[in-house]
């Protein structure tokens, strides 16, 4: 990038980065601890200040580690345990949520736990401008950055303490490492993929399914130069691999050094049998007024048509549809390097039974943004290319542009309830969809609040530790008869559609007159129900009046 023409899509796409990064700060600070964060956030101390990385049976630690670092500063109030080893985590993490509340730290511990995600789904825009510059140019790199930060979805999951994120990051570090291997062949350029491919492994167990996807590529593309040496590269790139995630554990635990001789650290052992066990075990699922339980295919592409811009979505398809206008040999490239990761996790996730949300292709979307950045400009070369194609190249670009734009209206519009977001005209929210699509958990904070003065009937799907107790004026409403129930009622979106579907199906038949945060619905009773009308598959619309009414 020797001029400031060459840089301009650089600097426009760390412009966009910094707008992104000042809205994910301020929802960060709004929206309350989601379901898993507590459990992250204390065995992620656990593991810094004890050493204990058996905490949290979802290994492997790293992403844990690095979010916990700024929590440090805010200094936690950490609830002892006398021997730090064998606790398990979702008591031990509402004993901690506990003691945050209690000492009035809930939310600044939330908060500092939610920087280095932050941080990380910035990086990813990064890496996905290196994979498209790579492949067409900065312009195809600035397009695959803008295509990933434009959507409320990524702006929604990305403040948060999870570990969606840092394997995103991983997954689209690994693609980026391959495709540099793939055009140098040389030993550094081996040893930065081992790393890579090593960050995938890292963040999640599914991370292997990234690194012998890569194994393979690397000893497919070596294999005429002979098969002593594509083994030995495979060889060398696993042995980096092996080395990196020990030294994490070893870094974290040096007690595990007695491990060795077992070759893969027993923690990570066991987040594969803790894997093996919870994502193949079905859960309750809701979508569009469907509910069931355990997985179905369909859901995925239900859920990304209801949680992503129609503008982005559709130039996510015209530029995966554009690659096949890249020179041969990139095109050959990209599908090994970007094609053949997204496509084994796409098929690993649509045959998983956890329908939880459409979180868990956030790497596949980094990568298909990678793609469709490159696959826009490979298109309007070659339109521009073509016997009087400049027009139409020029009218391609003003669409792309037009859309680009539409997408990141939609991503600013979603403030500050991005995680509660839906596209136009699957509205509203909560009718379409559930869990961490709609209502992770976020709303406590506001219905803290809101409830204070209105002694309400609640239900309250969030993390564990916080009790009907722990909000103001409440009442638990789960268990009481309809008949008993009367004046306000609050009762998260998940908590209606799937959590406790059955005991509430009552409540579907009438309408609420008010929604917090997105993901919590108000009613107001007159007087209690006398007869609770017909259960209803979704929940209904906004009431016009203020008062709840039979559907």
């Amino acid at each position: 990038m020797r001029t400031w023409a060459d840089r301009l899509p650089l600097v426009i796409l760390a412009v966009i980065t910094a707008g992104f990064l000042a809205l994910g700060v301020a929802e960060a600070w709004s929206d309350s601890p989601t379901f898993d964060e507590p459990v992250y956030v204390s065995s992620g101390v656990a593991a810094v200040l004890h050493h204990d990385v058996t905490v949290n049976e979802e290994h492997p630690p790293l992403a844990k580690v690095l979010a916990v670092l700024p929590v440090l500063l805010v200094h936690p109030v950490v609830p002892g345990n006398g021997t730090w080893s064998g606790n398990d985590e979702y008591s031990y993490g509402a004993r901690f949520v506990a003691a945050q509340l209690a000492a009035g730290k809930l939310r600044r511990v939330t908060f500092a736990s939610r920087l280095v995600p932050l941080a990380e789904t910035a990086g990813v825009t990064f890496v996905l401008y290196a994979i498209g510059s790579e492949l067409a140019g900065a312009v195809a790199g600035a397009l695959a950055g803008v295509l990933w930060l434009a959507s409320p979805f990524v702006l929604g999951i990305g403040h948060l303490d999870g570990t969606d994120i840092p394997f995103a990051l991983g997954v689209a570090l690994s693609s980026w490492a391959l495709l540099r291997w793939l055009r140098w062949r040389d030993t550094r350029r081996l040893a930065w993929l081992g790393l890579a491919l090593a960050a995938a492994a890292e963040t999640q167990v599914t991370g292997l399914l990234v690194v012998a996807s890569g194994l393979v590529v690397v000893v497919a593309a070596e294999w005429r130069s002979g098969i002593v040496r594509a083994l030995a590269q495979a060889a060398l790139a696993a042995l980096i691999v092996w080395a990196a995630v020990w030294a994490v554990y070893l870094v974290l635990d040096p007690a595990m050094i007695g491990q060795l001789p077992l070759l893969i650290p027993r923690p990570y052992l066991d987040g594969i049998r803790y894997l093996s066990v919870h994502d193949t075990t079905g859960s309750a699922a809701y979508i569009a007024g469907i509910a069931y339980t355990g997985g179905r295919w369909w859901y995925w592409p239900l859920s990304l048509a209801f949680k992503w811009p129609e503008a982005g979505l559709l130039l996510l398809v015209a530029g995966a549809i554009g690659c096949r206008w890249l020179p041969r040999d990139l095109r050959r490239r990209a599908g090994a390097a970007v094609g053949v990761p997204a496509v084994l996790l796409t098929a690993f996730t649509l045959t998983m039974p956890k329908d939880d949300g459409l979180r868990y292709l956030l790497p596949v979307f980094a990568l298909w943004a990678a793609a469709a950045g490159s696959g826009l400009v490979a298109a309007a070369r070659a339109l521009r290319s073509a016997e009087r194609g400049a027009g139409a190249g020029r009218i391609a670009g003003a669409v792309t542009a037009v859309l680009l734009v539409v997408a990141l209206v939609a991503a600013v519009g979603s403030f500050p309830d991005s995680i509660a977001w839906t596209a136009w005209p699957f509205r509203p929210n909560y009718t379409m969809v559930t869990d961490s699509n709609v209502d992770w958990g976020q709303g406590l904070y506001a219905l803290r609040s809101w409830s204070a003065s209105r002694d309400p009937w609640v239900d309250y799907f969030g993390p564990r530790g916080i009790t009907t107790a722990d909000i103001p004026g409440a009442r638990p409403l789960l268990g009481t008869a309809p008949g008993h129930v009367s004046g306000w009622v609050a009762v998260s979106v998940t908590s209606l559609n799937s959590a406790n579907r059955s005991a509430l199906s009552w409540l579907r038949g009438w309408c609420p007159v008010a929604i917090l945060d997105g993901s919590i619905l108000i009613y107001h009773f007159r007087r209690a129900p006398a007869a609770s009308p017909a259960p209803a598959s979704r929940p209904a619309p906004l009431c016009p009046g203020q008062w709840s009414s039979a559907r």
